[in-house]
């Protein structure tokens, strides 16, 4: 059974669980990336550890983004290929952050570089006492960088996968889904027996 693939389909990064060995590798190569192109200094992934094991969470670039919907500013943009923050336009309302079903925007703030707190002491609408403007950071597949994703770059046990939208065929989808239910249909059959 052939499944349509949408033409407009945004790329992601993705982790297998049974592969990560939760090194938090993948996170310092995010908070580097990010420092490097002038965004917060901030990793855009979290790391999840349940008892089923670790892997790290990252936005899924969702074509019809909801934290996109709910941004009053626009800071969020429905990019071609991927949604991201523009840092300057986002106030930290954390209207996206509700709104995300996966988790994967978060607040972060640092010191804002067009302040000299040495020397002076000013606190805007948009900065906190501490002098720090808080903003919504998400993964943005590294936009900028020649290099593509850092997480899947750096993760020793490939367990980071980066999909494109031209990775993703009818074929994977088929069979992926006859999988799912032979293996649906096999532990009916056991709990039936047994």
């Amino acid at each position: 059974m052939n499944h349509p693939v949408s033409k407009k389909i945004n790329g992601f990064v993705i982790c297998d669980p049974g592969k990560c060995i939760g090194c938090h590798t993948c996170l310092a190569a995010c908070y580097q990336s990010a420092k490097e192109r002038g965004k917060v200094a901030k990793p855009r992934l979290t790391m999840v550890t349940t008892m089923g094991g670790t892997m790290p969470n990252q936005c899924r670039q969702c074509e019809d983004a909801p934290c996109a919907k709910v941004c009053p500013t626009g800071a969020l943009e429905i990019t071609e290929d991927r949604v991201a923050v523009n840092e300057q336009l986002c106030i930290g309302c954390k209207m996206c952050i509700l709104a995300c079903p996966f988790g994967c925007l978060q607040p972060a703030s640092e010191p804002m570089p067009s302040v000299d707190y040495s020397t002076e002491y000013y606190v805007s609408p948009l900065e906190t006492r501490n002098g720090s403007k808080t903003v919504a950071i998400k993964c943005d597949l590294c936009q900028g960088s020649e290099q593509g994703p850092a997480c899947v770059n750096v993760c020793p046990v490939h367990a980071l996968i980066h999909i494109k939208a031209n990775d993703v065929s009818s074929l994977q989808i088929a069979s992926k889904s006859n999988e799912a239910v032979a293996s649906l249909i096999s532990s009916m059959g056991e709990i039936k027996n047994g």
